[in-house]
């Protein structure tokens, strides 16, 4: 065969190269691994990088010493077939090209023999890593990082934006951002993310995967918060005629939107990457992440690995993860609730970039307002901001600074005191 032709005189050239000119030998390791390399290249490979790590000359004779005077021969032979190490770049190139190429393809063999499907899964996932590998490693200097900062300083700054504005000025979620909202069941984060969603739909791709709730349902909140339709009218399947007019005025906005939502229970974070891949997402939203398939011995350890493989999702692929997750319940002292409420893992506190936790401000009002509080955030301020919900339209607006809450069931002029201590910067002027 062509590749596995061309991956072993791409081997020879790496090995020669080195032996030839000991220089490029960081060059080479800093780029490469044990497992882009086959048989006595690998073998030769690895003496050269404990030769290396050691501090001691990989050349002919230290390797010949190092692995038996058996390989000497083929050592010689390796630097006579090597033209140049100037050329060393191409031939790594090649190397690893043709290795993830080969172990793609024995992959594939494996997999025509399993009739196991988590052990497919797995073998699936593996695929999914090694190619993905990059065995290059950049290094910034100094000066490279100053030149970097100076170009960006010339150039606009992209932030996600929020559908609640004054969010803007205060948070800069960039690509390959881990995002964390957070509530307790009921408090209106599934309808929050959905509005973000369809908020960042209109400049990226959206891929919204739910684990608990049906297209339908989800559906039907969008249609309530953008033609101002209530979900009990949509629910009874009593929708007026006049508002029937504002869905159709609607409809071309409502499909030119960058959304797809997808039925995502039982799905593991592999096959989130895989469909966020296929379908070129630029923003994941995942409804909800203690939901997700993962292994381990307890719900600690799932919860642990599920958020470590969304932070790498999004930094490996420069997309921006947004997971809903759930709090462990308030304490009987009461108090508002913070990064430590959640739940059933400390790796999400850690793991993520910012951290928004929805809640009520007074738990024996179902219906009155919300605190959107920011918990974590890595590069801005961490303020409180006092939402209102209107659920009968499914979204969310920051409440007024003179604390009216306009509540269909209550009546337009419903006056609710404002909940915050006076020490918050609650709600933004």
């Amino acid at each position: 065969m062509a590749i596995v032709a061309d991956y072993l005189a791409a081997q020879n050239s790496v090995i020669g190269a080195a032996l030839l000119e000991p220089d490029v030998i960081p060059k080479i390791l800093a780029k490469t691994t044990e497992s882009d390399f086959s048989g006595i290249c690998r073998t030769i490979y690895s003496a050269i990088r404990r030769l290396f790590l050691d501090g001691r000359p990989a050349d002919v004779v230290s390797l010949a010493a190092s692995l038996g005077e058996e390989y000497r021969q083929t050592l010689v032979d390796l630097m006579e077939v090597t033209p140049t190490a100037k050329n060393v770049d191409i031939y790594i190139d090649i190397c690893k090209k043709q290795a993830k190429i080969l172990a793609a393809q024995d992959i594939g063999r494996q997999l025509s023999e399993m009739t196991d499907l988590e052990e497919i899964r797995g073998a699936l996932e593996s695929a999914g890593r090694r190619l993905m590998e990059s065995g290059s490693r950049k290094v910034v200097t100094m000066e490279d990082a100053l030149k970097s900062f100076m170009n960006r300083q010339q150039t606009e700054a992209k932030y996600l934006t929020w559908p609640v504005a004054e969010l803007n000025d205060r948070i800069y979620s960039e690509p390959g951002d881990f995002i964390i909202i957070a509530g307790y069941p009921s408090a209106g984060k599934s309808a929050w993310a959905l509005q973000c969603a369809w908020h960042w739909a209109e400049t990226y791709r959206v891929g919204f995967f739910s684990l608990e709730t049906s297209p339908e349902k989800l559906f039907d909140r969008q249609i309530a918060g953008l033609a101002g339709v209530s979900m009990e009218d949509i629910k009874r399947r009593s929708i007026p005629e006049s508002q029937w007019s504002e869905i159709c005025c609607k409809s071309g906005r409502i499909i030119d939107r960058k959304m797809e939502i997808v039925p995502a229970a039982g799905m593991t974070v592999a096959d989130i990457r895989s469909m966020s891949v296929i379908r070129r997402y630029e923003i994941v939203v995942i409804d909800y992440l203690q939901l997700l398939q993962a292994p381990g011995r307890n719900r600690v350890e799932q919860v642990t690995s599920i958020s470590i493989d969304l932070h790498t999702l999004a930094q490996s692929l420069g997309v921006t993860v947004v997971a809903l997750s759930q709090l462990s319940r308030p304490s009987t002292m009461g108090g508002a609730p913070g990064m430590s409420s959640l739940r059933e893992s400390g790796q999400i506190e850690q793991d993520a970039d910012l951290i928004q936790i929805l809640y009520l401000k007074d738990n024996e009002d179902p219906d009155g307002f919300r605190v959107l509080k920011i918990a974590k955030n890595k590069e801005g301020t961490r303020p409180n901001i006092l939402l209102d919900f209107d659920g009968a339209h499914q979204t969310f607006r920051k409440a007024s600074s003179d604390g009216c809450q306009r509540h269909p069931r209550r009546g337009a002029d419903f006056q609710q005191m404002k909940m915050l201590p006076d020490d918050l910067p609650v709600p933004f002027d």
